[in-house]
């Protein structure tokens, strides 16, 4: 049974190296779509794959089609022998109370697992690390609503946008499995404000729904009509924390590279 880690990735440099690492470990190889990265992110892709089992493929289109890029690298990692599919962001760790990930899912008959998703978010009581995986120990208590998938694959599969929800011909239904996640979306103000842009950017080249990336539109608007420094005031007031403790966030730091120690 092999199972394969599909991402597409921009812009990174802070978290991939950290990100690629850790999920090398728990599957059995990895896929990357590179969107012209010019921040680092490629070149240290390109150096990871000196050692670790990870393919790195040119994405020179702009746009934001991620259900369709993501579905055409599901298709690639099958065509070369893949058979479970973990659709992951550079900004995700993925792990399982029972297990390394591909060992779970190879007991799994058909379909899709659901994974919970835990978000962490800066606070003013985190040590000086300059990896985030690391530094950022605190996360909300409860997952987030929307989780995401990972699925034996089937010719044809949709994943759709987010990574939330995947389409499989057969109609092979969910099945339970202990998979979740450790998100970390805004790193800091300024990389809040970068991604929010970037991710504008790239939307306003397609031609998806306006519920699409909402929230990257909702900053870069922000951005746009009231300036850098209201969207950072965004970041400190909702994503960065003083007291955790007396907030709904919990000191529970990520599984990460665990199985390196």
């Amino acid at each position: 049974m092999t199972v394969v880690g599909i991402s597409m990735v921009k812009n990174e440099i802070d978290v991939i190296e950290g990100t690629i690492r850790h999920m090398a470990d728990e599957v059995d190889s990895l896929i990357v779509f590179d969107n012209m990265s010019t921040d680092g992110t490629r070149e240290t892709l390109e150096s990871l794959a000196e050692d670790l089992p990870l393919t790195i493929l040119d994405d020179n289109d702009p746009a934001h089609y991620q259900s369709i890029k993501m579905s055409a690298l599901a298709t690639y990692a099958a065509d070369y022998g893949a058979e479970w599919i973990v659709p992951f962001d550079a900004d995700e760790l993925w792990y399982s109370h029972g297990g390394r990930i591909k060992d779970v899912l190879q007991e799994l008959g058909d379909g899709y697992v659901e994974a919970v998703l835990y978000n962490h978010f800066s606070t003013s009581v985190d040590e000086p690390y300059d990896d985030p995986f690391k530094r950022m120990v605190w996360r909300k208590r409860e997952p987030g609503a929307m989780g995401k998938v990972a699925f034996r694959f089937e010719p044809g599969s949709v994943i759709r946008d987010g990574n939330h929800s995947v389409s499989l011909p057969s109609g092979a239904a969910r099945i339970s499995a202990p998979l979740a996640i450790r998100h970390f979306p805004y790193r800091g103000a300024e990389q809040m404000v970068r991604k929010a842009l970037q991710g504008e950017a790239a939307l306003a080249l397609t031609d998806l729904s306006q519920d699409i990336g909402a929230h990257w539109r909702g900053y870069a608007r922000i951005h746009r009509t009231m300036g850098e420094q209201a969207l950072m005031d965004v970041y400190r007031e909702h994503f960065w924390f003083s007291a955790p403790w007396e907030s709904d966030m919990i000191l529970d730091p990520a599984p990460y590279l665990r199985w390196k120690h």
